[in-house]
């Protein structure tokens, strides 16, 4: 015998979804009105996507109905997440942008490299790789020039062609091959968690719970803990173990030590600041009983407030 949909499992229409937010869930429309979420999940978003949000609110345990969620805090949340995901990308593609031009200086001044063997020998552990990058040289149009080059790319010519994850993959091979000290290798499992989320639109803000088996970045904790006095080690040592927060922390200090811009970093951890300071607090007053959402926006705001002195 089948086993029967729960209401959460089967297709609802818009109507329906606020009913069963309504009764069955027990969330609240004070914040934003039934007619504002009829507005915004025929329009804006699905409920779907929206139900992330509700992590960091308990339910109780008789009847599954959340304490103290309000469909406001749903849409303020998601919106938020929209704003914080672009600003993630952006900080991201400098990243990765400032990480090429390291890579390919290191080659062009690497006397041991004519920057075509290194690439070779990394095909060769990679096959898969190599037919990504044959893919990419035949697919994109902005890429054709590149063609006449494939049966022997260089250094300078394949940073222009791996995905950030094979890019970073590649850069690791390159200073490991030649011997060659990186102290941001270490650090690239997050970055590339963070930019990966960013990349495809998924729910960064969908829950600030900490994980206790999440292996988390200790140098990093350790760098916070000496340079941040305004946090205390327990509060470090519980953000940390957030994964988004200990992401955004790793990040930060990866893209601080290595853009050498100094104008783009001001101007970027200016922008991010402006954003803590202004859209993500607009309607702090909503969450002033949600404790895991408030510490955590603490501990982000004194990462951001560092690095943009």
């Amino acid at each position: 015998m089948a086993k029967k949909e729960t209401k959460s499992e089967q297709k609802l229409n818009v109507e329906q979804i606020i009913n069963y937010l309504k009764n069955d869930l027990g969330v609240t429309f004070n914040y934003k009105t039934e007619d504002y979420a009829r507005h915004f999940l025929s329009e804006h978003n699905y409920y779907f996507r929206l139900k992330h949000y509700a992590c960091d609110f308990e339910k109780k345990s008789k009847t599954g109905k959340y304490v103290g969620l309000d469909f406001g805090h749903l849409v303020e949340l998601s919106t938020i997440d929209m704003h914080f995901r672009k600003l993630i990308l952006k900080l991201t593609i400098d990243l990765e942008h400032y990480l090429k031009v390291k890579l390919v200086n290191d080659c062009q001044e690497n006397s041991r490299d004519d920057g075509y063997k290194v690439v070779e020998d990394f095909f060769e552990k990679h096959p898969k790789i190599k037919e990504s990058v044959t893919a990419t040289i035949y697919l994109a149009s902005y890429s054709a020039s590149e063609i006449k080059h494939l049966e022997k790319l260089a250094v300078w010519n394949i940073t222009e062609l791996l995905s950030f994850y094979d890019f970073t993959i590649f850069f690791e091979y390159y200073y490991k091959y030649f011997e060659i000290p990186c102290e941001n290798i270490k650090h690239f499992e997050s970055v590339r968690r963070l930019r990966n989320v960013a990349a495809h639109n998924a729910c960064m803000l969908a829950s600030f719970k900490p994980l206790h088996n999440f292996k988390y970045d200790a140098e990093t904790c350790f760098k916070l803990l000496q340079k941040i006095k305004t946090l205390s080690p327990n509060i470090v040592s519980s953000a940390m173990k957030v994964p988004l927060l200990n992401d955004f922390a790793v990040m930060l200090d990866v893209y601080n030590t290595t853009l050498t811009s100094e104008q783009i970093k001001r101007i970027t951890m200016k922008e991010l600041k402006n954003f803590f300071e202004d859209r993500m607090i607009r309607n702090k007053d909503w969450f002033e009983n949600c404790t895991e959402i408030k510490n955590a926006y603490r501990f982000a705001y004194e990462l951001v407030k560092r690095y943009a002195q």
